[in-house]
């Protein structure tokens, strides 16, 4: 089993898909951390541009991040070269995980070789110190490199291609089938040969046929053998989702689902799939694209606010809690919903019993007043 053929799986193809185009969708940020203003964008710093714009010359930023994420899903790490001028990032180059040929852990220090053989990339064939490559791991044993997932749920997938090899086959072959013809007597010969002629003519010219001898047509609900590879590749899909775990709604396997359930599934999927594969991109990133000087002033987010967020209904409630328990500014709800800033609506509100805040944040009035 090899990432190729695992991708001829329609399954792991949509999950692989689906996480790194959600993951590539997500806005990015550079935050500073200051006790006077908490957290403010970067905006002028360099992994700023980085991050959100483009990381090098030839690549977006989406394919950049779809990239990285396909390639942890799909090889259990992800890779790229950072380009530096007078110790400042300037670029970020991906790197395929073939193309890293060996892992080297010496005096303490982590290497990391590359070769790559296309001419046009050939610049980047080096051995570099860690501190000068992103490294993704997804799943690791040591904290060095990755396991491939792929090849660890060889057993799994591979079941799961024999069973899609064998339905085309299958029905390739006319295995589906949907009547059957019976008789109490037995057929002769010429009996048969003219029945067979007789029907096969009027189903050719999409007439009815006239049914000889005695012989019934009997409909079957589903055949067997058919119904038994829908279940198994239901299963698959199952295995599927527990791998790259994705819920087996987003991969269209909706024997489980429900109306009340689906919007629960998808919360989980940010929080318990997408989230902590987006913590080991954050820390990696500020560990390696900052200064140690810098390191704890500035942070890297992706945010998944919006995969976060509920219904209308849902929403609806949690901003008005929010804004009249005095946590949140009307205009920080409406930056969140995707609107325009009101002038005008910056101000905290709370419950009169407990007063109002003023411009500078102090109560101007309170109900002891």
């Amino acid at each position: 089993m090899t990432q190729d053929s695992a991708f001829k799986l329609t399954a792991v193809y949509a999950a692989m898909r689906l996480r790194a185009e959600n993951i590539a969708s997500l806005p990015r940020s550079v935050k500073k951390i200051s006790n006077e203003k908490g957290r403010e964008d970067a905006i002028e710093h360099p992994v700023y541009r980085l991050l959100t714009q483009q990381p090098n010359s030839y690549t977006n930023d989406f394919d950049f991040w779809f990239a990285m994420s396909s390639n942890l899903d799909g090889w259990g790490n992800a890779y790229a070269v950072i380009e530096r001028k007078n110790g400042v990032p300037v670029a970020l180059h991906q790197v395929h995980p073939s193309e890293v040929t060996q892992i080297i852990l010496q005096e303490r220090q982590k290497y990391i070789k590359i070769n790559v053989s296309d001419p046009q990339r050939a610049f980047l064939s080096n051995t570099y110190n860690a501190d000068d490559v992103l490294h993704f791991k997804l799943f690791t044993f040591d904290g060095l490199i990755g396991i491939d997932p792929i090849t660890y749920n060889a057993i799994s997938l591979g079941k799961s291609l024999s069973i899609q090899k064998f339905g085309a086959e299958y029905y390739k072959k006319g295995g589906n089938i949907k009547a059957v013809l019976e008789t109490d007597g037995s057929l002769g010969d010429d009996e048969y040969k003219k029945f067979t002629s007789h029907f096969a003519a009027a189903a050719s010219n999409f007439e009815t046929p006239l049914l000889e001898y005695g012989i019934k047509y009997k409909s079957l609900s589903i055949n067997p053998v058919a119904a038994q590879l829908i279940q198994s590749e239901v299963l698959s899909i199952q295995d599927v989702s527990r791998i790259f775990n994705v819920p087996p709604h987003l991969l269209a396997e909706l024997s489980h689902a429900t109306f009340s359930n689906i919007e629960h599934q998808t919360i989980q999927f940010s929080q318990y799939s997408l989230r902590p594969s987006l913590k080991r991109i954050e820390r990696e990133i500020e560990t390696k694209l900052f200064r140690s000087d810098e390191q704890g002033l500035y942070e890297v987010e992706f945010s998944l606010a919006g995969l976060m967020r509920g219904d209308t209904a849902t929403r609806s409630a949690y901003y008005h809690n929010a804004i009249l328990d005095g946590y949140m500014t009307r205009n920080e709800v409406r930056a969140l919903e995707g609107l325009g800033r009101i002038e005008g609506l910056d101000q905290m509100l709370v419950p009169l019993n407990e007063g109002i805040v003023g411009k500078d944040g102090s109560i101007i009035d309170d109900k002891n007043n």
